[in-house]
């Protein structure tokens, strides 16, 4: 700092305060300083030879000028087994202690625990909770021998059994099943409610024949139906639109339901002698015995006015003594009908 500078820095005015508080401190500070007494000189002992020279080579004799120092080590209270070994041996006796047994919250929650296991292992394993035969309800064309076989529950604790497993291995072993309700009560008891699906028509393409209900699913033949309509198909059907690929059990959307509608429909007007056909290209119709073919189209809409145009145009054709070979009424404002070229 040079010696013309009046002002003093901040950092220098904090360090002078400093300084000055530290020599006020030192001032008003007593100070006290405590001298050690010196010890009187020890009195010479007269030892042996011998025994000083058993002492060790490192030790060093206490001096005047050592502090003796105080330790201060904590101890727990003697307890009542330090006690048996200070006693004399005449005194001593040996004796036991039984636990005492508190009955608490935690002997309630044991009992129970062990009520409940109990329970459960005669609920598995005792006769008044096996199932022995179920009962079966709602079958018409089924036989309840294939359904209860089906079902796995024979010898099989009730309370093992999983209504929704039941239900699912049913639907997949019989397609013709609509519906199944699975009901177990206690003991044992089990019934089921099976819903069978309704045949409308007996679908026969490439030589195979499946059951078609309202809906349009598609079953194995099972047992007989009275007056069921066969549809003698020429190709494969359209693709229902509810048609899941990725289903690999139970019934699958086999025709569209406004086409088994129209199946249901045309039943009462067939010509006797004359069965129900399906064309991939026309659609539904039938084989007339005079001759023709007459289509109705993929759906069942407008069916009645479709068979009134049908029975218009047989009257103008036999009218003019014209033999069809095709009629085809799918759009009743523009239908068409075909006849034999001519032998030349």
């Amino acid at each position: 700092m040079s010696p013309d500078r009046t002002t003093l820095t901040r950092a220098e005015a904090i360090r002078l305060r400093k300084e000055e508080e530290e020599k006020r401190r030192e001032k008003h500070t007593p100070k006290n300083i405590a001298r050690l007494k010196p010890a009187g000189a020890p009195k010479a002992a007269s030892q042996p030879k011998a025994k000083r020279s058993a002492l060790p080579r490192n030790f060093v004799p206490a001096t005047p000028s050592r502090l003796r120092r105080r330790y201060d080590i904590a101890m727990s209270a003697p307890t009542s087994r330090n006690n048996v070994f200070n006693t004399p041996k005449a005194s001593r006796a040996v004796s036991f202690s039984v636990p005492r047994l508190q009955f608490g919250p935690r002997w309630f929650s044991f009992l129970i625990a062990v009520f409940c296991l109990v329970d459960l292992y005669l609920m598995i394993n005792i006769d008044p909770f096996i199932v022995r035969h179920a009962t079966i309800q709602g079958i018409q064309r089924l036989n309840a021998q294939e359904i209860e076989n089906a079902l796995g529950a024979d010898n099989v604790a009730g309370a093992l059994l999983n209504p929704a497993q039941i239900e699912y291995n049913l639907l997949a072993a019989f397609p013709e099943i609509s519906s199944a309700d699975v009901q177990i009560d206690l003991p044992a008891t089990l019934v089921v409610s099976i819903k069978e699906r309704v045949p409308v028509a007996a679908w026969m393409q490439d030589g195979q024949v499946v059951w078609v209900d309202a809906l349009g699913f598609a079953f194995p033949p099972r047992g007989q139906v009275q007056s069921l309509t066969t549809v003698t198909a020429n190709g494969a059907p359209p693709t229902p639109l509810d048609l899941d690929p990725a289903q690999k059990t139970g019934a699958r959307p086999f025709i569209s339901a406004d086409l088994a509608s129209a199946i249901t429909t045309l039943s009462p007007y067939l010509p006797e002698g004359a069965s129900l056909v399906f064309d991939p290209q026309y659609g539904l119709g039938w084989s007339d015995p005079s001759g023709w073919k007459v289509y109705f189209g993929h759906s069942n809409g407008d069916t009645l006015l479709k068979l009134q145009v049908y029975q218009a145009i047989l009257t103008s054709l036999s009218a003019q003594n014209i033999q069809p070979t095709l009629i085809s009424v799918e759009y009743p404002g523009a239908p068409f009908y075909r006849v034999a070229p001519l032998e030349q």
